[in-house]
């Protein structure tokens, strides 16, 4: 023990002598008054701070520490990173298993991250104590069992297309967020490693690994980022930076079964609570350079839509450059932090270089993008409509060259072929089209919105985004002032946080959206921005003829929603607190012009540019109060969603010449837009430490393993004939 931690105890003791002597010195009728205490009343701090209390001080301080060593004695043990109130570093603690009770997991169905989630969450639970919404979701999953190979939605589709990934991945639930029970699961005899995946009709899967190299650590993902033309850039200075930009760490090795397995023992000796705090703070890391990345792309995408259109960007350029200039400097600072831990050593192996945590997000990384990408063309495609009349069970409807079955949802096999052809066919179609019913789409729209946690911490969210052409009324006709000459056109981003902390009640976190439309001879711009209920940013307005604008600043609200509730650790009763952070904001690059004359018939409508809604929410928890004698800490944060939507758009209305080979005097809509979305859930613990007569006791506050993805909603560019004006 050290000697900072032998003084501290050795104060706590000559405190509590103290406190007996005075006790002694007592009249002894006031001790009679006071009859001895029973453990119950030795562990509640008003009893404690009572004068009775005082009188039997050293009496509960025996009968505490003799029941704090025997449930410590009878409890399982670990190696622990401690928090800084108990001197940090690593120790045997006594734990306590955690396994939720009270969860809500509904919604998220438009997302693989949604149905991973609420499948793991039933075997978290051990399939016992069920919510509504999980019996209904775990009811499902046996219904497809039930089917075969039978496929009657997307969700279904996705799972058995991927079915033995798809099955360990959900029972998996039960681990939580012990990534060492995790990864000796996929290397165990029901597990995923080193054996061939199927769907359930047994088509061979490609192997999760590919031949792609990864960096030694997240620290040598790092390169210097560009900057807009003409602006000057932040310089790295450090020798960490110069460490880090190393190609040969950058690609250190090919992941495979057999090297996760040679990495797991080689750091068989450092304890996994330490090699998974080193991935946590990589994982931060990267989360900056994705940040970088998002920031200069949107920029680049919007200088080159305004620039098409000779608008200036000096302002765009500036503004981008001063948010990259703070990016970069924060990526430094991490990784001067990143030096001084020893994690920048390419040569030998660091803590920084494997966990088991790091294994599960690889996984997720080779697995995600392929079903999100399968799940997604299958709800564009279809619409999630299997039934009877469906183009997917009626496919010779469709008369598409490669399509000679009328049923493709008989497995998943066929399912995967019929979206490739139909896929490829609606891409080649000059007008958007809805797929699943062949209709003509004047619009693109995506929305999803999910709640998962419990009592003690969760959240939400709702989004929608996408772009619309307004038609101003049923009649298109040719007319002096006709309504055709009305459209406008419209680019719309929202996204809503919620959370809760302590209780059930849900808490409206962040509130953030963004809107660019035509209107008249001019566009009119919208933002809204609210964080935990105030309103902190607000812009409605209208701009003449012709506009370029652009806003990204975020607002931050911490240490809000804040509540209070009572643990126990071993045996002895703990106040904590708890409360929410987030940051919030809408980044909007826009430009647009309207030449709107219509007594002339004649209409002109450019409305081009980036609308990103983002938000971050995190749970955290601080000490609270304990019994006397009792020293507690709180270690861990909760990451309850990040997200990013960067909604790219250039849509226009404008007439073809007299002279057009198809299409003469015809009003035309010209619609090109991308929808992405990056979006990680639930994911972290809060653990809460206590230590008495040098023993120390751990339990958990919240945990959930939680998963992300970034993923492309929709991508199209097409052009549409609307109406014959003359």
């Amino acid at each position: 023990m050290n000697q900072r931690k032998h003084t501290k105890q050795l104060r706590r003791q000559l405190r509590w002598a103290g406190l007996s002597a005075t006790v002694l010195a007592a009249p002894a009728s006031f001790a009679q008054d006071c009859p001895k205490p029973t453990l119950q009343q030795c562990v509640d701090v008003d009893y404690r701070a009572s004068s009775c209390g005082g009188v039997h001080d050293a009496y509960c301080q025996d009968l505490v520490e003799a029941e704090w060593k025997a449930g410590w004695e009878a409890s399982p043990k670990r190696l622990a990173l401690l928090p800084d109130e108990l001197g940090g570093g690593v120790d045997t603690v006594a734990y306590q298993s955690h396994v939720p009770k009270r969860t809500r997991f509904q919604g998220m169905d438009q997302s693989v991250m949604g149905q991973v989630l609420k499948g793991q969450v039933l075997y978290r639970k051990n399939l016992e104590n069920l919510s509504k919404d999980e019996q209904a979701y775990l009811s499902r999953i046996r219904s497809w069992e039930k089917d075969g190979t039978q496929v009657t939605s997307c969700q279904e589709f996705v799972d058995e297309k991927y079915l033995d990934f798809s099955r360990f991945e959900r029972e998996a639930g039960r681990y939580g967020e012990d990534y060492r029970a995790f990864f000796k699961g996929a290397y165990g005899k029901e597990g995923i490693a080193h054996r061939t995946l199927y769907s359930r009709d047994q088509e061979k899967l490609a192997p999760i690994w590919g031949e792609q190299r990864v960096e030694k650590n997240a620290y040598f993902r790092f390169t210097p980022g560009p900057y807009p033309k003409g602006m000057e850039g932040y310089v790295f200075k450090s020798e960490a930076a110069k460490l880090a930009n190393n190609v040969e760490a950058r690609n250190w090795a090919v992941a495979s079964d057999e090297w996760h397995e040679a990495q797991s023992k080689e750091f068989a000796e450092v304890a996994d609570d330490v090699l998974n705090h080193y991935q946590v703070e990589q994982e931060s890391f990267t989360a900056l350079l994705r940040q970088r990345e998002a920031v200069y792309a949107e920029w680049a995408v919007a200088s080159k839509l305004l620039r098409a259109r000779d608008h200036k960007t000096e302002a765009l350029d500036k503004q981008t450059a001063e948010r990259l200039y703070g990016l970069d400097k924060a990526i430094e600072a991490s990784l001067v932090k990143a030096h001084k831990e020893g994690c920048l050593d390419a040569q030998g192996p660091t803590v920084c270089d494997w966990s088991p945590r790091r294994y599960k997000t690889m996984l997720e990384a080779a697995m995600a993008p392929r079903r999100e990408a399968d799940l997604q063309a299958c709800l564009f495609l279809t619409g999630n409509d299997f039934g009877p009349e469906s183009f997917v069970r009626n496919a010779d409807k469709l008369k598409v060259k490669g399509l000679d079955r009328r049923d493709y949802t008989l497995s998943s096999s066929l399912l995967a072929h019929y979206l490739a052809v139909y896929g490829a066919y609606i891409q080649a179609q000059a007008t958007p089209t809805n797929p699943s019913t062949g209709a003509v789409r004047h619009g693109g729209e995506s929305s999803d919105s999910g709640y998962a946690g419990g009592d003690t911490f969760g959240g939400g969210y709702d989004y929608t985004a996408g772009w619309e052409y307004l038609q101003p009324g049923s009649n298109l006709g040719n007319k002096a002032l006709g309504a055709w000459c009305d459209s406008d056109v419209r680019l719309y981003g929202e996204f809503n946080a919620y959370a809760n902390v302590f209780s059930s009640t849900r808490h409206e976190v962040a509130h953030v959206s963004g809107e660019a439309g035509t209107e008249g001879n001019g566009i009119r711009l919208k933002l809204d921005a609210r964080v935990l209920g105030i309103s902190l940013y607000s812009h409605d307005q209208n701009y003449p003829l012709r506009v370029t604008f652009y806003e990204g600043k975020p607002v931050f609200k911490s240490d809000a929603a804040k509540a209070s509730a009572t643990f126990v650790i071993v045996f002895v009763p703990v106040t904590v607190q708890g409360g929410l952070s987030a940051e919030a904001g809408v980044k909007m690059n826009i430009g647009g012009a309207v030449s709107r004359r219509c007594e002339e018939d004649l209409l002109g409508v450019d409305l081009y540019g980036t609308i990103t809604p983002f938000a971050a929410v995190k749970g955290f928890a601080s000490v609270g109060i304990g019994v006397p004698g009792l020293q507690v800490g709180v270690r861990g944060e909760l990451l309850i969603t990040r997200v990013n939507v960067p909604l790219y758009g250039d849509i226009g209305l404008y007439l073809s010449s007299p002279s057009h080979p198809t299409n003469p005097n015809t009003l035309f809509l010209r619609a090109s837009s991308k929808l992405d979305l990056e979006l990680r859930f639930l994911d972290g613990s809060i653990k809460l430490f206590g230590e008495l007569a040098f023993l120390k006791g751990e339990v958990t506050i919240v945990s959930w393993n939680g998963f992300g993805n970034t993923w492309n909603i929709y991508d199209e560019s097409k052009s549409l004939p609307l109406v014959r004006v003359y």
